[in-house]
C-alpha cells in the first residue's frame, strides 16, 4: 500500500489530503487543515460502474447536522469514476459562519482534492510492476525472441530482455551536465540508487525510440528528440534472488526547460559534469545503477555522448 498526503486550497479554504492506494482501491480522508477544525462528518463508498461511459455508485453514511455529505461524494465519486476503482471517501471540514460563496468555493477545492487524488494515483500506477506485464525477451544480437512475463525476466538466471536508458543533457561546451536521477525509494528494483536520466523497458510490438520517450514524459514531463549513442548487455544480481539481465539501448537527448519531475519515479536529479563522471565509475561519491555504470564505461557510447553534446 501507499500512502501519500498533501494540501490543497488557500487560507480558510485549505485542506489537508491522505489518500492510501491499496492497488485495488483508495481511501482519502479530507479534513480542514486549520487547527481543530478537522473533523469526521461523512464518509462516502463509491463503485464504479462497469459499464462504458458510466460513472459510479455512490453510498453514503453522515454524521448529524453535519454536510460533509457532499464533499465526501463528489469526492469518491470523481476517483472512481476516473481510476475505475472502489473509493471511500471521509470528509470532515468546517468553517465558521459560511456563506453560499463559502461553501462554493469548498465545493470547488474538494473537486481539487479528488483531481490530485487521482493524479496521484496515476502516478504510482504507472511505478509500480504489474504483475501480468510483459517485456521482450531478445538474442545477444538485439534480435525479438518475443514477450515474456516481466517477473520471470528478473528473477533467477533472468531472461535477455530489451531496455533502455536515456542521458539528458543540460547546458553545452564545457557548461555541459548530464542529469543523473536518483530512483525512487519504492521502486522494486535498485530503489534509492543513482541513475541516468530515465530507464524502463518497451512493451511488445514498442520500438526502443518510442518506449523512451513515452517514459521520459512519465518520469520527468520531459518532451525531446532522442539520438542513440549504442548499446550494452549485461546481467546483475540484485541480491535476493532478483536480477537484470537486458540488452540496453543508449539514448542521449538535450533538457529543455519545463520538466515536472514524477516523485513517485525520481526522489533527486543531479547535475554532473562529464569531468566528475569518472569519480562516480570509481564508486565516489556514490555507486551508480549497474546499467548506468557500464554505459558510462562503453568506450563507444562515451564517444558518442562527447559527440552529441559537441553538437548541441
Amino acid at each position: 500500500m501507499e500512502t501519500r498526503s498533501f494540501h490543497v486550497g488557500e487560507d480558510k479554504f485549505k485542506l489537508e489530503v491522505t489518500m492510501v492506494d491499496t492497488g485495488r482501491g483508495i481511501t482519502v480522508t479530507v479534513g480542514s487543515a486549520a487547527p481543530g477544525a478537522a473533523h469526521v462528518g461523512a464518509t462516502a463508498q463509491a463503485i464504479p460502474r462497469p459499464e462504458p461511459g458510466r460513472t459510479a455508485t455512490v453510498s453514503i453514511l453522515a454524521v448529524p447536522c453535519h454536510r460533509d455529505e457532499v464533499p465526501a461524494h463528489d469526492i469518491a465519486a470523481l476517483v472512481a469514476t476516473e481510476l475505475r476503482v472502489p473509493v471511500t471517501a471521509t470528509c470532515g471540514i468546517h468553517i465558521d459562519n459560511a456563506t453560499v460563496d463559502d461553501i462554493a468555493r469548498l465545493v470547488d477545492t474538494a473537486h481539487e482534492a479528488a483531481r490530485a487524488v487521482v493524479d496521484r494515483a496515476r502516478a504510482i500506477e504507472r511505478a509500480r510492476w504489474d504483475d501480468e506485464d510483459q517485456v521482450v525477451a531478445v538474442s545477444r544480437a538485439g534480435d525479438p525472441i518475443g514477450p515474456v512475463d516481466r517477473i520471470a525476466a528478473h528473477e533467477g538466471a533472468g531472461i535477455l530482455h530489451q531496455a533502455f536508458c536515456v542521458f539528458l543533457v543540460e547546458g553545452k561546451g564545457d557548461a555541459a551536465r548530464l542529469l543523473l536521477c536518483r530512483r525512487s525509494p519504492m521502486k522494486r528494483l535498485w530503489g534509492g540508487v543513482l541513475a541516468d536520466s530515465c530507464a524502463g523497458h518497451p512493451k511488445p510490438a514498442e520500438g526502443l525510440q518510442e518506449a523512451a520517450e513515452r517514459r521520459l514524459v512519465e518520469e520527468l514531463g520531459a518532451t525531446t528528440s532522442l539520438t542513440q549513442l549504442g548499446h550494452v548487455i549485461y546481467r546483475e544480481d540484485h541480491g535476493d534472488g532478483r536480477c537484470e539481465c537486458e540488452w540496453c539501448a543508449v539514448f542521449a537527448g538535450q533538457a529543455l526547460e519545463g520538466m515536472r519531475v514524477n516523485e513517485e519515479e525520481v526522489s533527486e536529479v543531479r547535475r554532473v559534469s562529464l569531468s566528475e563522471i569518472e569519480g562516480y565509475l570509481a564508486g565516489h561519491p556514490e555507486q551508480l545503477a549497474p546499467w548506468t555504470r557500464l554505459a558510462l564505461e562503453n568506450a563507444d557510447v562515451r564517444t558518442g555522448l562527447q559527440r552529441f553534446i559537441s553538437a548541441i
